[in-house]
């Protein structure tokens, strides 16, 4: 258990170095394109910091481990609300942007609410399946999502006042073309190796301790391949860069419903047991209860006591499943 341990901490310096590098050169690619921060959270920073799930979903799909890739899925999503938020909240109050509130958190459910049909859609003998043609359906949402948020920012940079701040932001940014590619493939590299880590090594100990795989990969597994979007948060709370934050959970999320358990899917179709519909209409009222508290407040953020209060709920989502 002693090299699990040291492997873990190994795991946890390139995360945070990992999240450093993926940060920076996120906000310079913002900077020199001229495009917004949000953009590069809901895209590049969202599939940089997934690397982890999609690789363990590939292993997990081949090998058979259904459990695991649906409950890694919807884990991470419940860390990503609750946990992230909760923590980059404590650090400094977080901003939602009026397009994360009105378009992707809908999507978000709307998502959500697709998981839960297709996982109750085929049954076969006692055991419902996520099929691979309904892999396929889940793998072009992923792709539309993506068009979608390049088309909202074209839609955003023709408004006049976008253009200005494109055009003064643009201006700032001295690192070179080639440096911040540097700095994203180190990110990226940092936080798929930290990842691998500390998720293997938890994964062992949880073993050597007799933990069940749903319980390994809704909660251990969940939180540790999230490890490179709460490292990504607190970088970027720490920085003030909110809105790379928030589009990064968003994307993220989006992301690891549709991609990991499509991908998953299409390699082996996947058995959804009755449990996972608990999960998903847990992470629909965490989603609406989000939305909820955005809006109700007037600077549109999370404060310090919001981010308490997810934190708890965390906890206590952890604690109903042992």
């Amino acid at each position: 258990m002693l090299k699990e341990i040291i492997l873990i901490v190994i795991g946890f310096v390139f995360l945070v170095k990992g999240a450093d590098l993926l940060v920076k050169a996120a906000t310079s690619i913002a900077k020199k394109f001229g495009l917004s921060e949000m953009l590069i959270g809901l895209t590049i920073v969202a599939l940089g910091t997934s690397l982890p799930e999609v690789f363990i979903t590939i292993t997990s799909s081949i090998d058979g481990h259904s459990d695991l890739i649906i409950g890694n899925a919807i884990g991470s999503c419940i860390c990503n609300f609750l946990f992230v938020i909760g923590i980059s909240s404590l650090i400094r109050p977080v901003k939602f942007d009026k397009r994360i509130v009105n378009r992707h958190l809908p999507i978000s459910i709307a998502t959500m609410i697709l998981v839960l049909v297709l996982g109750n859609t085929n049954k076969i003998g006692d055991a419902h399946l996520i099929t691979r043609w309904q892999g396929v359906v889940l793998l072009v949402c992923t792709f539309l999502y993506i068009l979608y948020t390049i088309y909202e920012e074209k839609q955003m940079k023709n408004q006049k006042m976008d253009e200005e701040i494109v055009k003064d932001v643009k201006s700032k940014e001295k690192n070179s073309i080639v440096t911040i590619l540097i700095f994203l493939v180190l990110g990226i590299l940092g936080l798929k190796f930290g990842s691998d880590f500390v998720v293997d090594s938890s994964i062992n100990i949880a073993l050597l301790l007799g933990l069940s795989e749903r319980f390994i990969g809704t909660t251990i597994v969940a939180v540790g391949t999230a490890l490179p979007e709460i490292i990504t948060g607190i970088i970027s709370a720490r920085k003030n860069e909110t809105d790379l934050l928030l589009g990064n959970i968003a994307g993220s999320n989006i992301l690891n419903l549709c991609l990991l358990i499509g991908l998953g899917a299409i390699i082996n179709p996947l058995v959804f047991i009755a449990d996972f519909n608990s999960s998903i209409i847990v992470l629909i009222i965490i989603t609406i209860l989000l939305q909820y508290i955005a809006t109700k407040n007037k600077k549109n953020e999370l404060n310090r006591e919001v981010g308490v209060f997810l934190i708890f709920m965390y906890i206590i989502y952890i604690v109903s499943l042992t």
